[in-house]
């Protein structure tokens, strides 16, 4: 994420740039793309603490998503935010969007393919899991009806087995064992 943040673009590359972000999106998000250029002001909503959300049914399976959105996100949003369209972004055909990815993915110097799906892996392994979300959260987010799915999206990482060994061991550090 931080090679296709750190990316620049020129200005006759716009359509590059905007494949950039939508992903991005994706990926602080989890939302996938068939979703992601339909959202609309409709969409966000903002808590009684002032955060603001996405809540969307998903096309693909009718389920409800809430997505609180993370500072990424909402700057994306502010960026593409334009009174001359209904959506919150631009649009961008899937054909031409797979391209950009692909461009983007050797200009950044990614080994990983980069794929409309590899956003919503990306927010279910390292955004959510590896932060400490647990796996049902993540995967109402990512609008699952069932964990099993949500489990070929999340990933446990090392970093993140890592991180509840340690917490397991600040557990029992105080445990003796009597026999």
């Amino acid at each position: 994420m931080d090679k296709l943040q750190n990316l620049t673009f020129e200005p006759y590359e716009v359509e590059l740039e905007t494949a950039c972000n939508l992903f991005l999106f994706s990926c602080f998000t989890g939302v996938p793309y068939c979703d992601m250029v339909i959202l609309s002001r409709e969409h966000l909503f903002t808590d009684d603490e002032g955060a603001l959300w996405l809540k969307f049914r998903r096309q693909k399976t009718n389920t409800l998503c809430r997505v609180k959105l993370l500072p990424e996100a909402v700057h994306l949003i502010g960026r593409y935010q334009s009174d001359e369209r209904t959506t919150l972004f631009a649009p961008i055909a899937y054909s031409a969007y797979l391209v950009q990815l692909k461009a983007l993915q050797l200009r950044a110097g990614i080994s990983i393919p980069l794929s409309a799906h590899v956003g919503r892996h990306t927010f279910a392994t390292l955004i959510t899991l590896e932060r400490g979300v647990p796996i049902e959260t993540v995967s109402r987010m990512l609008g699952h009806s069932n964990i099993q799915t949500t489990e070929r999206y999340a990933h446990v990482t090392p970093k993140k087995l890592f991180d509840e060994f340690e917490r397991f061991l600040s557990f029992t550090e105080n445990l003796t064992l009597t026999l």
